[in-house]
């Protein structure tokens, strides 16, 4: 399907048109973003990186946001201080930047996704037109929204394992994402099943000196998250009820399970997920493997909220080039409209009515967790029985 419609974009009326129709449809959901903006994270960031210029606990109770929220810097030093940059400009100037830098980021993750089956001009209008698309799912809009970082990481660990190799070596990216952001350091895993070992090791080695440099310029902040608590700082969130929370822990939490077995309950589910994904990758290609991946580390973090996942753009992508049959087009479509309606936020949520639902409500709830679920043991059966008949 991709492949027919990428020859359909690569002759230059077709192509035009709809670019044009593109752009304006981009034009009006960015409009429609910057006019309604509450980028919540993004204020957390500039207080998180304020508070490491000045000399204060990156890691104690912060300034309330403009809702009036108090929540916590949750990210390691050196995240901090990159977030100075935003820290040194008006909050609408900073969302504005954040805004430019997350699409940049969004259509540049498209496009080496798409680069392996188009040319390069092709490429770029097709990451153009489905970064466009790509504004109706439902992690997409929540992350431009919050003016949340997942788009940026996203692009540095996608570039860093699918992209064409460059001078830079690979693991960098994914290092540097790792340091801003801890669960980018589950995609060694990718690397390691691949027995890339120099890229996991370039890897280990970038998140290292990345968190030398924030000892360096903040070694009180570093010492308190590192051996101090703040590694923590969000454990009280951990597994949180909340129907945005789409783990294993999260959708166990909303049957009112909170109690020691609970844990054990929790730890067999996220290994047996772990089960299904590493074989499954083992017998993937590259691609596929990096896929799956992602979605386990979705399904087996203690929280993933919502807006985490973005990994549906380039899961959509890869897809639609192997969508070969009108079954397979019609499921994929059926899983990208969940994507963008969210069933989840349709039902009663928060002030702890998560912990009301019946069994329907679930199943709608958890709809995310569950076709992840899903398609962790359809590839395990799918490359086994591909394996077998090889």
């Amino acid at each position: 399907m991709l492949r027919r419609w990428l020859d359909d974009v690569g002759t230059r009326r077709p192509a035009v048109f709809a670019l044009v129709g593109a752009s304006v449809a981009a034009a009006a959901a960015i409009l429609w973003l910057v006019c309604t903006m509450w980028p919540l994270d993004l204020e957390i960031y500039r207080s998180g990186a304020r508070a490491l210029a000045q000399g204060e606990d990156v890691y104690g109770p912060l300034p309330p946001t403009r809702a009036g929220l108090i929540l916590p810097f949750i990210y390691p030093p050196f995240a901090a201080v990159l977030f100075l940059i935003f820290a040194a400009m008006p909050l609408p100037l900073g969302a504005m930047l954040m805004l430019a830098v997350s699409l940049t980021c969004l259509c540049g993750t498209v496009y080496v996704v798409v680069r392996p089956h188009a040319g390069r001009r092709t490429a770029v209008l097709a990451a153009l037109l489905i970064g466009a698309g790509s504004l109706a799912f439902e992690p997409v809009r929540e992350t431009l929204w919050f003016g949340q970082i997942n788009l940026l990481l996203m692009a540095l660990v996608v570039i860093d394992c699918l992209g064409p190799r460059t001078r830079l070596p690979r693991g960098v990216l994914l290092g540097l994402a790792a340091a801003v952001k801890i669960t980018p350091a589950g995609f060694l895993l990718f690397f390691l099943l691949k027995k890339d070992f120099r890229a996991a090791l370039t890897t280990v080695v970038t998140f290292v000196l990345a968190g030398a440099a924030g000892f360096v310029i903040a070694p009180e902040a570093s010492m308190k998250y590192w051996f101090g608590g703040g590694l923590t700082g969000a454990s009280g969130m951990s597994g949180s009820i909340f129907a945005t929370n789409q783990t294993i822990q999260g959708a166990v939490h909303r049957f009112g399970l909170t109690d020691a077995p609970t844990l054990i309950l929790v730890a067999v589910l996220t290994l047996a997920a772990l089960a299904l994904t590493v074989p499954a990758m083992l017998r993937a290609d590259p691609p596929m493997a990096f896929l799956l991946n992602a979605t386990a580390i979705l399904v087996c973090s203690p929280i993933s909220w919502s807006h985490h996942w973005v990994w549906i753009v380039p899961a959509i992508v890869l897809f639609a080039a192997r969508a070969h049959t009108r079954n397979a087009v019609a499921g994929l479509a059926a899983v990208a409209a969940i994507f963008v309606i969210a069933p989840h936020s349709w039902l009663p949520k928060n002030g702890y009515l998560e912990l009301s639902w019946g069994p329907v409500e679930h199943v709608i709830g958890n709809s995310y967790l569950l076709l992840a679920l899903g398609f962790l043991g359809w590839q395990c059966y799918s490359t086994r029985r591909h394996t077998a008949a090889v």
